[in-house]
């Protein structure tokens, strides 16, 4: 049984259950990078209230953890339609410790491509304006 779901008997239905813990989300990581499947992990992150991605990642957040968040934007979150989460997900990124000198060792091509997933969001335009910046 999965941390971040549930089923509830009688109806079947899946719920969310209680946001991960630092400790529960690195582990989640540590499997989606063994497995790469980024379907399971844009589950996960839609699981997490992402104004506790601070606490949440404090220190322990990388390059290639923020690369997996936006590959999880691109092909979790933008296909059904979750733009508004998406770019809290992405803003609440910009907050985390450490997260300007991990932008500046991204490679060019990291930023194309984060840039690209942003160009697909639909929402407040001053909000995805402000995402470009920071992940630039």
């Amino acid at each position: 049984k999965q941390w971040y779901q549930r089923r509830v008997r009688g109806g079947g239905q899946t719920q969310t259950s209680d946001p991960p813990t630092a400790f529960s989300f690195l582990q989640h990581w540590s499997a989606y990078k063994k497995k790469k499947d980024i379907v399971q992990f844009g589950k996960v992150l839609e699981s997490c209230d992402p104004q506790s991605f601070p606490k949440l990642f404090a220190s322990s957040i990388d390059a290639d953890m923020v690369i997996a968040i936006v590959d999880a934007v691109d092909k979790y979150f933008i296909p059904s339609q979750q733009h508004t989460k998406a770019l809290d997900m992405l803003q609440a990124v910009t907050r985390v410790q450490r997260f300007d000198v991990m932008t500046m060792l991204m490679s060019q091509k990291d930023k194309s491509t984060i840039s690209d997933v942003i160009n697909r969001l639909e929402g407040d335009e001053k909000l995805i304006k402000s995402l470009h910046s920071r992940f630039s």
